[in-house]
């Protein structure tokens, strides 16, 4: 190995560890502090070769992930905005930036790809803001995604268009294997939406393999790239392409959680190796300039973006919001100002001045936003200008996945899972579903059932799910572990939602709720409780009595029977059931119930109850199925010696 390269890459990430620290102290913007990070290393670093090469990895990743979030059902309803808004706003500004540089004497085709790159605007950084002043429902950011939607689709037609500006004649003798590319890349899309991807991502899922999933959709990402470069397609349209792909599975979010750590990790790369390619001395020494060119591209996008609200009928407020939201340069322009310098469209110097204004335009918005306020009194100043007052008013739709409000989300689609989405349904409550199992989610997802693939232990699955504008998290997985992070997400991400949780063991509630659940229901106790009382009835005892004592065993989060271990919960139920020891153990995948081997406990299965049915009466080899509830008897020490073996 390289050591001078280990060395660069090391004094890369540990001074980028060091500004990021710094400046999340001040609260200032994570992305200025990776610009500043290559900027300082820039004159320091000569291996810089293969960080390019990891930063492009990062774009790919960038781009797939953004024809993994595009779906046709999410741009149905944003359409209006996405493509009179989106076309507009790419219009304007490119007319307005292509006159102004073809009056300061530059060639027109340099004048028009600068057009492309100045109109373009940041989605990184613009949903960042709009996710974190909660506008992800208004009127403004539904605007705004509509926008930057068709700003990402346009990227990939002006990298095709490139070329053209390079001054690259068409050659009509190449029109064949043009309509070649264009019907490979069709039917690549259309086999591999309709058929290749959903049954490969189908089969995965169902191992419940996670390592088998990840480097599945790697491949589909770096291979769909791969294939699409091979057949004269660049690989940012082909990434785009692998997303497509995935995108209208419903497999979708799960995968984008899985690659949203990759495409992080990436991208900051990508942000530190825009600073590394920053002339310090030429920055300094034509600052000045440098910041009144920053300051034009930001009036020029902010007066176009601001005749495309008035186009739209928008409230002006809104439009003030938008105008200053969109008026940055963005992360894809780097990527087609490095195509200009490949077919001779942009000179290095040009280049050079570009990314340093971008730089400006981008560290400067988190800070513009912050001015809306004031921006809004001014204008409130001009007679002609009505603003309106509500910067949040709620836009409806018919259909709208984001429409989800006071919802309840269920977390696994077991029998509690089921239960309580009757439940829902029937007093009309709102409710969205998430499971792991591919075959669950297919089957109730084509009954009409609002469920999706996914693991709610992933903060961008619970995104998905509308967490931060739901009422209530009911979680009802097997796994401790997924409980636990689910709970801790869940709370994370929305601090007032009301969390009920499901777990097997009375010794984990304390655990739970110390990470924010709001209410825990350990079923080894429940279990107990509910043979206690048919025994109870059995006994012919007064039914307020029993109620009573079921009421002082959940009190306290149950402090008062509380106990560390089965036996100890045994023998307190047995102050009351003489010599009668129970519990139960669920059924986490299918098998046959001697393969439990109860026998070599000396303990006795009762009963089963399966979707709320008591089964009694079956042979060694009885077919259990998941979520079923084994009912057994026997001495504690052997009840004890049986959950830790099965759960060790």
């Amino acid at each position: 190995m390289d050591l001078a390269l280990l060395q660069s890459i090391s004094v890369i990430l540990i001074t980028a560890v060091a500004i990021l620290l710094i400046f999340n102290k001040l609260k200032l913007p994570s992305m200025i502090g990776l610009f500043l990070t290559g900027i300082i290393l820039g004159q320091l670093i000569n291996s810089t070769g293969i960080i390019t090469e990891i930063a492009e990895l990062g774009v790919i990743f960038l781009l797939f992930i953004i024809g993994l979030e595009f779906s046709i059902e999410k741009f149905s309803a944003i359409k209006h905005y996405a493509i009179l808004g989106g076309l507009l706003q790419v219009l304007l500004t490119t007319i307005l930036v292509t006159i102004i540089t073809f009056v300061a004497s530059i060639p027109l085709n340099e004048a028009i790809f600068l057009g492309f790159l100045v109109c373009f605007s940041s989605t990184a950084i613009v949903m960042k803001l709009i996710q974190k002043q909660h506008q992800t429902h208004t009127l403004q950011g539904r605007v705004t995604l509509g926008i930057l939607i068709f700003q990402d689709i346009a990227v990939i037609v002006v990298l095709l268009l490139t070329p053209l500006l390079g001054g690259k004649n068409i050659d009509f003798s190449t029109l064949p294997y043009t309509i070649m590319q264009l019907v490979s890349l069709i039917v690549l899309i259309v086999a591999g939406s309709f058929i290749i991807v959903p049954k490969a991502l189908h089969e995965a899922a169902r191992t419940k393999n996670r390592d088998l999933y990840m480097l599945l959709v790697l491949f589909i990402c770096l291979g769909t790239t791969y294939a699409t470069s091979v057949i004269g397609i660049s690989p940012e349209l082909g990434a785009f392409v692998a997303g497509l792909l995935i995108s209208n599975t419903e497999y979708s979010h799960q995968t984008l959680g899985y690659i949203q750590p990759f495409q992080d990790v990436f991208m900051s790369i990508f942000l530190i190796s825009i600073g590394l390619m920053i002339n310090i001395e030429y920055f300094l020494y034509n600052i000045i300039l440098i910041i009144a060119l920053a300051i034009l591209v930001l009036v020029i996008k902010f007066i176009a973006t601001f005749l495309t609200g008035c186009i739209l009928k928008l409230p002006v407020r809104t439009i003030i919001s938008i105008s200053i939201l969109l008026s940055q340069i963005g992360e894809f322009s780097f990527v087609l100002a490095g195509e200009g310098i490949k077919y001779g469209i942009l000179s290095n110097q040009l280049f050079t001045m570009f990314l340093a204004v971008s730089i400006i335009t981008m560290s400067a918005t988190p800070f513009l936003q912050k001015t809306t306020p004031k921006i809004i009194e001014m204008f409130k100043k001009i007679p002609h200008f009505q603003v309106d007052e509500t910067l949040t008013t709620i836009v409806h739709e018919e259909h709208y996945e984001e429409e989800l409000e006071d919802h309840v989300v269920i977390v696994g689609f077991g029998v509690n899972g089921k239960n309580i989405a009757r439940a829902c349904e029937h007093y009309s409550i709102p409710y969205v579903i998430v499971d792991m199992n591919p075959l669950i989610v297919k089957k109730e997802k084509s009954l009409g059932v609002p469920i999706i693939y996914g693991d709610a232990s992933n903060e961008n699955v619970l995104k998905e799910l509308k967490i931060t504008s739901a009422k209530c998290i009911v979680i009802a997985t097997n796994t401790y572990k997924a409980t636990h992070e689910t709970v801790d997400a869940a709370r994370r991400l929305n601090p007032d939602v009301h969390i009920i949780v499901r777990t097997r063991f009375v010794k984990n509630v304390d655990e739970l709720y110390e990470l924010g659940a709001d209410e825990v229901i350990p079923e080894e106790f429940e279990t107990s409780i509910v043979m206690f009382s048919k025994v109870m009835d059995y006994y012919n005892k007064d039914v307020d009595e029993i109620l009573e004592t079921i009421d002082t065993l959940r009190s306290d989060h149950y402090d008062t029977f509380r106990c560390v271990s089965p036996e100890e919960i045994t023998a307190k139920l047995s102050e009351r059931i003489t010599d009668l020891n129970v519990d139960s153990i669920y059924v986490t995948k299918p098998k046959q119930l001697d393969e439990y081997r109860f026998h070599d406990y000396d303990l006795t299965v009762t009963s089963i109850i399966r979707n709320n049915k008591t089964l009694i009466g079956f042979s060694p080899n009885f077919p259990l199925e998941i979520d079923d509830l084994i009912l057994f008897t026997g001495n504690p020490e052997n009840i004890e010696k049986f959950i830790n073996d099965t759960y060790s």
